[in-house]
């Protein structure tokens, strides 16, 4: 085979499709039960944007992005997250946007990044994302990670956790670089190359780190939240006591920091066993300063993005139900050339009445037809020869029973679908 996809990516095909596209309908129908509506985004923007938005120390700027110059010499990128494209097009377009106080939008969709290929992880991976701009309050921290728990459970899906920490803001955050400094200096040389790098330009990033070693040597690293600066602090006791309010399961990770800059305060990962050191399958956090940062006014909001690849992983492997891909109901077969128009004007009758049907499209005999039916899993083959013709009559075999019978008119036929 001469070509084949590209590393990191993937082919979905159409069983796998089918499944996918419910799981998407599923928790497309929990997001509008919460007000949220679909907003789309270019697949590609100014690199300079990500640059801007998730931080050029973050792994995702220095190591991920697929970027290239267009013809017009600009520098472009394939969207490496969705967040900085939706606050882009909420800034472009502030006269729609501004007709209400809190925008809840969600996007779905590819996104790009030059990762090592791993169990769960692509180079194409897909995403469905919610923002929620405009307010600051800890009900809308909860109100998200709430969703994010509905969704999982509208799915089936029992066996994931909710991890919970806090960043700080920018009055606190660089207490907690400098307490994360004085911690791994002394270790600094057991350490990764990434965290040795990440030490002096994003020590946060640090915690961030999935090496087993790394992870080992931080067991000991003091609790960061009594760093917090007083606003940072309240708002975390705030969102702990929400969930405990409503019994919603979570526990407090505090080396839980998210691979991206733009993060203040609240962050949260939905995770589950199944996959692994990479576990989390949803995850986000508020980002008060990004809106800011990108030339708007100071708005706050808070988002999350459900990883679809992951998350089809996990249902598959357990094994959770979803509905099976429809059935062909009819398959039409003509039989000679005085056959065939009236073969197609009979299936293409049938699918004006949303009944699904399907054609022989080869010349054969009888058996070459019942044979392609057959593996069409149709519940009935529609036989049209020169005596149905001449009769203005349908042949019908059931394929489950062989039973054969003769009806006069598409209604009846229609009927059957019915039952």
């Amino acid at each position: 085979m001469k070509y084949s996809a590209p590393r990191g990516t993937r082919d979905i095909l159409p069983e796998e499709s089918f499944a996918w596209r419910f799981i998407v309908q599923t928790i497309i129908r929990v997001l509008t039960t919460y007000n949220y509506e679909e907003i789309q985004t270019p697949i590609f923007e100014s690199s300079d944007l990500f640059q801007r938005a998730v931080g050029d120390a973050t792994d995702i700027v220095e190591k991920e992005m697929y970027t290239f110059t267009d013809k017009g010499d600009r520098m472009m990128a394939l969207r490496p997250e969705g967040t900085a494209s939706v606050v882009r097009a909420f800034l472009q377009n502030g006269e729609y946007f501004q007709k209400k106080k809190l925008i809840k939008l969600f996007y779905e969709g590819p996104m790009f990044r030059y990762e090592r290929p791993q169990t769960g992880r692509y180079r194409q991976f897909h995403q469905i994302g919610v923002e929620a701009i405009g307010s600051s309050s800890a009900l809308l921290d909860v109100e998200s990670m709430m969703m994010g728990a509905h969704i999982f459970e509208e799915l089936g899906l029992a066996d994931v956790s909710l991890a919970i920490h806090s960043v700080g803001c920018d009055v606190c955050r660089p207490v907690i670089r400098e307490r994360i400094k004085a911690f791994t200096e002394s270790i600094l040389s057991s350490l990764c190359p990434d965290c040795q790098s990440r030490f002096d330009r994003n020590p946060l990033r640090i915690l961030d780190c999935k090496n087993p070693t790394c992870q080992m040597f931080f067991t000991g690293m003091p609790n960061m939240d009594s760093a917090l600066c007083n606003e940072c602090s309240d708002h975390f006791f705030t969102v702990l006591s929400l969930l405990e309010a409503n019994k919603i399961p979570h526990e407090v990770d505090s080396h839980l920091v998210r691979g991206l800059d733009y993060y203040t305060k609240t962050v949260f990962e939905i995770r589950s066993s199944i996959l692994g050191a990479q576990n989390a399958v949803c995850g986000g956090g508020r980002y008060d300063n990004l809106i800011a940062e990108l030339g708007g006014r100071k708005t706050p909001a808070f988002g999350f993005a459900v990883g679809l690849d992951r998350l089809y992983m996990i249902l598959k492997e357990l094994r959770l139900p979803i509905p099976a891909k429809p059935t062909v109901t009819f398959f039409v077969i003509g039989l000679g050339a005085i056959s065939k128009e009236p073969a197609f004007k009979c299936m293409s009758t049938l699918r004006k009445k949303r009944i699904m049907a399907d054609f022989c499209f080869k010349e054969g005999a009888i058996n070459d037809g019942l044979k392609e039916a057959l593996s069409s899993k149709a519940v009935y083959a529609i036989i049209i020869g020169e005596n149905e013709v001449e009769n203005h009559t349908y042949t019908l075999k059931n394929l489950k029973d062989k039973k054969q019978f003769i009806l006069h008119s598409l209604d009846e036929i229609a009927a059957l679908a019915e039952r």
